[in-house]
């Protein structure tokens, strides 16, 4: 029993999308409910069904599952083949004026002009994806103390069919493959008191880490807090976390992201916009 009474016994693919076994059944209800929106395949604003729709226009995936497959890990791109839903690439530029100081206090980064945080790969009819993404491993050897080597690969992004023009010159690139969703709800519950105690910013243990809290924007509250979600402790809270995802893989608004996903570069995605009211009500 790794997760002693939470743990849940079943076998195979869905071994870790299911509650925890200790979870109050009016938890459950709130579980399953949002593992319906977890798997749900969004559609274009129609007007007709607003349960479902608000996709786009720029979108990475039109589901969280596609991405997400049984709530598991993503996988590596096979060496020079086009990446697919579980690879994303984020954008960014170094902070070089005073306003992008500003910016980078708030959002953590500064986002390429053209293309935003994120190349989105698809997008709803009659848009331009930004653009598709090979990835070149280069290979090298490396020696443990004791003479073994092993191989080791570096992943290359390499850009193509970019459908808005080019990128700035100082364009940073991110890959990011999706990680498995197992355990995140327990990452919430650690009150901040024992992250801060954990701490050892000047490896006063001399274990060799030198671990920090990394202090982020919380939209929800309007002030810093210490960060815990995504590759990089990016995101402080799973509501934060969620909507930045709705947004920047799907295009879905929200009340913590209202805005859509386009530029200002990008006059076919503004103008695709339908309103300027949240897709998703939370």
């Amino acid at each position: 029993m790794p997760g002693g009474s939470a743990s849940v016994w079943v076998s195979g693919f869905n071994t870790i999308a299911k509650p925890s076994a200790n979870m109050p059944v009016y938890d459950q209800l709130d579980f399953h409910k949002g593992n319906a929106f977890f798997r749900m395949a969004w559609q274009p604003q129609s007007g007709d069904d607003q349960a479902e729709d608000g996709l786009g226009p720029l979108f990475h995936t039109d589901s969280c599952s596609q991405c997400h497959m049984h709530d598991r890990r993503g996988h590596a791109p096979i060496d020079g083949e086009l990446t697919d839903q579980s690879t994303i690439v984020r954008l960014s530029v170094p902070a070089t004026t005073e306003a992008h100081q500003r910016q980078l206090k708030k959002s953590g980064v500064i986002p390429e002009p053209t293309y935003g945080g994120q190349l989105q790969i698809d997008a709803i009819d009659g848009i331009k994806p930004e653009g598709k993404v090979r990835i070149l491993y280069e290979y090298f050897d490396v020696a443990f103390a004791d003479g073994h080597l092993v191989e080791l690969r570096k992943p290359l992004v390499s850009l193509e069919s970019l459908g808005y023009g080019p990128m700035a010159e100082n364009t940073m690139m991110s890959l990011r493959i999706t990680p498995s969703m197992i355990g995140i709800g327990l990452l919430e519950a650690i009150p901040e008191k024992s992250l801060l105690a954990n701490a050892d910013p000047e490896d006063l243990d001399g274990d060799g880490i030198s671990g920090r809290a990394n202090r982020v924007w919380d939209r929800q509250k309007q002030r810093t807090a210490i960060g815990r979600f995504g590759w990089k402790a990016g995101t402080p809270t799973l509501r934060q976390q969620s909507a930045a995802a709705f947004n920047g893989d799907m295009g879905l608004s929200t009340s913590l992201f209202p805005q859509e996903s386009c530029t200002n570069a990008q006059k076919e995605c503004l103008n695709a916009l339908v309103t300027n009211e949240p897709d998703v009500y939370d």
